[in-house]
């Protein structure tokens, strides 16, 4: 899977909205939409408290804009370059 910066430049180039807010503490916020319709999908991903400020493993805003993207835009320029 690429990473945040890619994914976020590809759905921008695809004219999808994506952003991602972070809280030190607390985790952060992604989102994304289009200009039309506004935000569609948005997920927060938690800090682990087992391992205080950690980034959970497997899940990642990365990620999450990928699938997510796949899913509410199947016609998107991003879905047709990340699909067989």
């Amino acid at each position: 899977m690429a990473d945040l910066e890619r994914v976020l430049q590809q759905l921008h180039d695809s004219e999808i909205n994506a952003g991602v807010q972070t809280f030190y503490d607390a985790g952060m916020r992604v989102w994304i939409g289009d200009e039309l319709n506004g935000i569609q999908a948005e997920t927060g991903i938690n800090r682990t408290p087992a391992a205080r400020l950690k980034w959970p493993e497997g899940l990642t805003a990365a990620s999450w804009l990928h699938e997510t993207a796949i899913r509410l835009y199947p016609d998107s320029q991003y879905a047709k370059n990340h699909t067989d």
